[in-house]
């Protein structure tokens, strides 16, 4: 795809923050960087729409948290909030960094991505085969007593197929566990998600104390999907 092309895709989705999350998510994967800086320089002179570039510390990421919440919180608490096999308010990033290590994966700490960066995750070292690819690049956020607040995982597929039965799986996994989505977009079907460049499909889960939303993103040469996960304060 041409970097013009791109860049004026970019423009045409700038004013919905939540429909730039698949595509921003994807620009920061090892894969996508030359994205990113296509997408940044769209906006706001090569900074990224929304913030990643920017260093943050627990107190700063403690309070977005807070606004998030109060944007997104629903009014019925969840008894499980499943992420990816990690317990949200109790997992802390030391036990992260163990779990990655006894399996032979190495993660690096960061600033403005997020706090935790463990890159090409085998599927199965999270317990789930929820999709074709074999793999997923993992940002772990932690709050200021080390707890891990939110998790946002970003595969590849090949595929329309693989990507919807990707996001199918996904959201029938959260929705057993947690509760019914609360907000649906888009035609998750792999006639839908094949239809065009930048056809998404999503679904919000919003809860009293828990918020997870999936995400598929056609990218033009493949798909995309981005699993995000937090814990809400109380």
């Amino acid at each position: 795809m041409r970097r013009g092309s791109l860049r004026n895709a970019a423009l045409l989705i700038g004013g919905s923050a939540l429909f730039l999350v698949g595509l921003i998510g994807f620009a920061h994967t090892r894969a996508g960087r030359p994205l990113l800086a296509v997408v940044g320089r769209a906006f706001r002179g090569g900074s990224c729409p929304l913030g990643y570039d920017r260093a943050a510390s627990a107190v700063t990421r403690e309070q977005d948290r807070i606004r998030f919440a109060a944007a997104h919180r629903g009014s019925v608490r969840a008894d499980v909030r499943p992420a990816l096999g990690f317990d949200l308010d109790r997992t802390s990033r030391g036990q992260v960094l163990a779990f990655m290590t006894d399996r032979g994966i190495t993660c690096r700490q960061a600033t403005t991505v997020a706090d935790l960066v463990c890159e090409n995750v085998p599927n199965q070292v999270l317990g789930n085969n929820f999709s074709a690819s074999q793999s997923r690049d993992l940002w772990f956020n932690f709050g200021i007593k080390n707890q891990l607040i939110s998790l946002v995982a970003v595969s590849r597929e090949a595929t329309a197929p693989q990507v919807s039965a990707a996001l199918a799986e996904v959201t029938g996994v959260i929705r057993r566990q947690a509760g019914p989505a609360t907000r649906t977009s888009g035609g998750g079907d792999a006639q839908s998600m094949g239809a065009g460049l930048l056809r998404q499909a999503s679904s919000e889960f919003a809860f009293a104390n828990y918020y997870a939303c999936a995400r598929a993103t056609n990218m033009g040469q493949d798909f995309m999907l981005t699993e995000e996960y937090r814990s809400l304060p109380n």
